[in-house]
């Protein structure tokens, strides 16, 4: 069953997250210019202090709800909330995109309407679920939902809007999600389109043949796992404890938040590639949905993958952006996918909200090889 959805946060709960980052208790740094330990304090600061006096939540709430809010009852009982924009082109390829973390749906916002419109004479129906525990979904109760289990509530929800063929697209977890749906339902996901391509070295000769561009990427990974791996590892191992932290200051959500948003983007400096506005819109929507403890749980419930390593079949897309922490080489996406399109872009993780106008195209180009 689909329903509306409108979304309205009261103003008492606005209040008090301003009330509340005015009151935070600020820690020491040591001279941190390079963001090394974590988030810069001078940084965190100014951000937060134009979240609480000049951030208007009221204009961000308007464009989800314009976008089309509305949730979707599954079939193992949760609540699942969901954009959906339809194209004016009746012929319109539907296209499911799952977030990660710490995204939400607000990630494809920028998107959604240059796919409505089309790209190469091809338009889309844009559907973006928040997952179990992000957002206004559903908080699961139970153990047991991973990327494999999402994949099944949000296949439900393609066809239950009557989308029996549809590209599944993500990254980060939702590129999880996105894979688990072609593995498991061949006869409704159509392509795959993946902006984080996770693949893995074949046991001979992994590193034969590759390009200058491909050890880059590899190193990028090398990188992340030593110096940027430990809130996967706390996330994984100990969520709940780091739940009462972040789910309780504002300024501590920001901080374990925006260090991802600048780490992971096409950025050396303090500011932020990504709009500050839309980093808070992300941020805020953590906030106000308590969802902070139930969306890192999903890295328990994955044991820090979620990602079936079987071949699948399914035409599939992938775009590795210069900043990305996972870049594979084509030879080993190759083992696991049917790859029919493969691009390199300038970018980082965020692709719909960094580079929505790259990653729109691709899609588009990718379409039209598997729709022809």
């Amino acid at each position: 069953m689909i329903s509306d959805f409108p979304i309205k946060i009261p103003d008492s709960e606005i209040d008090d997250l301003k009330k509340r980052i005015k009151q935070t208790r600020w820690p020491d740094e040591v001279n941190d210019s390079n963001w090394l330990l974590g988030t810069k304090l001078e940084f965190l600061k100014e951000f937060t202090h134009y979240w609480a006096e000049d951030f208007d939540w009221r204009i961000h709430e308007e464009k989800l709800n314009k976008t089309g809010s509305s949730v979707f009852k599954s079939s193992k009982g949760l609540n699942i909330h969901f954009l959906h924009k339809k194209s004016e082109d009746k012929n319109a390829i539907p296209i499911l995109m799952t977030h990660g973390w710490p995204g939400s749906v607000q990630e494809f916002l920028k998107v959604i309407p240059i796919l409505n419109k089309g790209l190469n004479g091809i338009c889309f129906d844009v559907v973006c679920p928040a997952m179990p525990g992000y957002g206004f979904s559903d908080k699961p109760t139970s153990f047991g939902m991973d990327s494999q289990e999402i994949a099944k509530i949000e296949n439900e929800l393609m066809i239950e809007l009557g989308y029996n063929k549809y590209i599944a697209q993500g990254g980060d977890w939702g590129a999880t999600v996105s894979k688990w749906i072609a593995e498991l339902f061949p006869n409704n996901c159509i392509g795959l389109h993946l902006n984080l391509v996770l693949a893995f070295p074949p046991a001979e000769n992994a590193m034969k043949g590759l390009t200058k561009d491909e050890l880059q990427g590899l190193e990028n990974y090398r990188k992340w796992q030593t110096l940027g791996h430990g809130y996967a590892a706390i996330q994984s191992t100990k969520p709940q404890t780091l739940g009462y932290g972040l789910n309780d200051s504002p300024v501590g959500l920001a901080g374990w938040i925006v260090e991802k948003f600048h780490a992971w983007s096409s950025n050396n400096e303090d500011n932020l590639v990504i709009d500050k506005d839309e980093a808070l819109a992300i941020i805020s929507l953590y906030w106000f949905t308590q969802c902070i403890t139930s969306s890192t749980r999903l890295y328990y419930e994955n044991n820090n993958l979620g990602f079936s390593k079987n071949y699948i079949n399914c035409p599939t897309g992938g775009i590795l952006f210069d900043y990305e922490i996972a870049r594979p080489p084509k030879a080993w996406a190759e083992k696991i996918y049917n790859l029919v399109h493969w691009t390199r872009a300038k970018g980082g993780h965020f692709a719909a909200m960094e580079t929505p106008e790259i990653l729109a195209k691709d899609i588009a180009d990718f379409a039209l090889k598997v729709t022809n």
